[in-house]
């Protein structure tokens, strides 16, 4: 069986921690009280743009995350959606940090051969090694903290598995999906439908998966709610 490309947040991939930096000017903390996205951005930006608990994310680490929605962008147009885009970035980027931490927290530990396999797979769509440069160039990385990010990204995935195995799923959740269509559980080929009991799991897992994005947005809720957070932008 082929197997899929990892869901892998690419646009995460940002460059490694460098020396430590000096903190922010208060004034530029105290911006952070405007609610506006769009609000003009500190000039010069900061090399540290936020802190997690401490861990700090520095504006190369979001930098791709922003080109890839200035991209739809151009000229003027491009400069005016910069702040709005430098902010969305940081956002995710916090939220990556929150997971992560979360992560390490709870001694989650990603699957060394995923990671491995990942990596291999993205590395095989760049035919020679100065394509394959181009992009972690693009990435503002380098083949270590590529794969350090690629283990950072399966780490926070190992998580999330995690946290939705506590999900509840309801006996009549199973019934009503599988009486909603009850030959998509069948083999290829069949022509009645599989017993319930024995697609039940199937079922079941399927379910997680629809409740995924509202299992990690309640658990962002929970972690933004005792985490110290500080935005420079």
């Amino acid at each position: 069986m082929k197997r899929a490309r990892p869901a892998i947040l690419l646009l995460l991939l940002g460059g490694c921690a460098g020396t430590p930096s000096p903190q922010p000017s208060p004034s530029a903390a105290a911006a952070l009280a405007t609610p506006d996205p769009s609000r003009p951005l500190p000039l010069p930006l900061p090399d540290v743009v936020a802190r997690v608990n401490g861990q700090p994310i520095r504006i190369q680490q979001i930098l791709p995350i922003a080109k890839s929605a200035l991209d739809k962008w151009k000229g003027a147009e491009r400069e005016q959606h910069k702040p709005e885009a430098l902010r969305g970035a940081l956002q995710h980027y916090v939220d990556r940090e929150l997971l992560l931490q979360e992560a390490l927290s709870r001694g989650v530990q990603a699957d060394t051969r995923q990671v491995d396999w990942s990596y291999d797979q993205l590395r095989r769509e760049h035919k020679d090694d100065a394509g394959w440069a181009t992009f972690l160039a693009e990435q503002g990385s380098d083949p270590q903290t590529f794969k350090a990010e690629l283990r950072a990204q399966h780490t926070i995935a190992a998580l999330l598995a995690d946290e939705s195995r506590s999900v509840p799923i309801a006996a009549e959740e199973i019934q009503a999906a599988y009486d909603r269509d009850p030959m998509a559980y069948a083999a290829d080929g069949a022509q009645e439908p599989p017993p319930l009991d024995s697609v039940r799991a199937a079922i079941e897992a399927g379910l997680r998966r629809a409740k995924y994005d509202e299992l990690q947005t309640r658990l962002l809720e929970r972690l933004r709610a005792h985490a110290k957070i500080e935005l420079y932008l």
